[in-house]
């Protein structure tokens, strides 16, 4: 085993459930091997691992992204909240209409306790989840930690994107891609947990865009499909509308204290300009997500008449995700990115 591992991807494809499934493998007290005794799963059923599917093994400790707080106990109800709710749905994508961040405080309680060594044949587990939600300041913390790992110990970091982490950590750690998941392995998980239709999850299963996190929050969310709409109601404005009008309608639109909605608004917008690409320069329809609005979609494609100006979108609208994560001012930010999308349109 390395001692520190970098799990990348979108978020819920399954780098917690992932994480939980490694730590029972280093710690199970009857693993399953095969014929030849090689050890290849979990037994799922000891001690251990009950305590390590509870999400309440002594010896894993989760640094997680959560709210502001005012001491350290409410930071420990909040990491419980958390930890509860992944153990419910462990796809789910935890959101909160405040700033998300891994506290430093978090940081150093877990480097205190890693300097007692584990009981022997123990593996202790460290997981920092969703880790560019950590500030700077506090991933600096980490490096000494990372660099010089306590023994029978191994480190998880997960990240939606590694290139938002030091470029110190990034070369500390072996790092795993998690891939897009199928559109018919999200729509079967949902037919089977929600009891749903078999259209409705294939339906919704294609909005995920390979994220099923994204697919049960489209179930959780009653809202969801009205803010699908306004995401696109705006992003048509954006095309279409005059600037100043642009403007003020996408900055007016969306509540600025409820950063939530404004990462569900951009995941929005991030599937339609896929959509974009497919029907500018796509030969069929069939890789279209909202199909359901694919004849005005051809009719905001007609706007871009460059392939590096629907490049650029992507790019600024990265941007504004990265900026959303470093809490910086929603409204004139989304502001510049209205006027950096006006540039690209004929």
């Amino acid at each position: 085993m390395a001692s520190t591992y970098l799990f990348h991807g979108i978020d819920g494809q399954g780098k917690w459930s992932m994480a939980i499934a490694l730590t029972a493998l280093l710690n199970c007290e009857e693993p399953v091997t095969d014929d030849s005794g090689r050890v290849i799963d979990a037994c799922g059923q000891c001690r251990n691992c009950r305590q390590i599917l509870n999400n309440n093994f002594p010896e894993m400790y989760f640094a997680l992204p959560i709210p502001p707080h005012k001491n350290e106990a409410e930071a420990a109800e909040l990491n419980i909240e958390y930890r509860k709710a992944k153990k419910k749905e462990p796809y789910r994508i935890i959101t909160s209409n405040r700033q998300l961040t891994i506290p430093i405080d978090t940081a150093r309680f877990i480097k205190r306790k890693t300097a007692i060594k584990p009981d022997a044949g123990v593996t202790r587990v460290i997981l920092f989840y969703q880790m560019e939600k950590m500030l700077p300041a506090a991933a600096d913390s980490l490096l000494k930690l990372i660099e010089e790992p306590p023994p029978e110990t191994v480190i998880i970091l997960t990240a939606s994107d590694p290139e938002n982490l030091l470029p110190t950590i990034q070369s500390r750690a072996q790092r795993i891609r998690f891939r897009p998941l199928p559109d018919k392995t999200i729509s079967r998980y949902l037919a089977e947990k929600y009891d749903i239709l078999p259209d409705k999850a294939a339906f919704h299963a294609r909005l995920a865009q390979g994220s099923l996190g994204r697919a049960i929050g489209l179930i959780d969310n009653e809202d969801e499909s009205a803010g699908r709409q306004m995401a696109f109601l705006l992003l048509k404005e954006m095309f279409t509308g005059d600037t100043p009008s642009a403007v003020h309608a996408v900055v007016e639109s969306i509540n600025p204290r409820d950063r939530g909605a404004m990462e569900n608004i951009l995941g929005h917008w991030q599937s339609l300009i896929s959509d974009l690409i497919y029907v500018k320069y796509g030969k069929s329809d069939s890789g279209i997500i909202n199909i359901d609005v694919a004849g005005e979609l051809e009719n905001l494609a007609v706007r871009i008449d460059d392939v590096n100006n629907i490049n650029a979108m992507v790019d600024d609208m990265k941007e504004l995700q990265l900026s959303l994560r470093r809490n910086i001012h929603i409204r004139p930010a989304l502001a510049a990115f209205t006027l950096k999308i006006r540039r690209y349109l004929a």
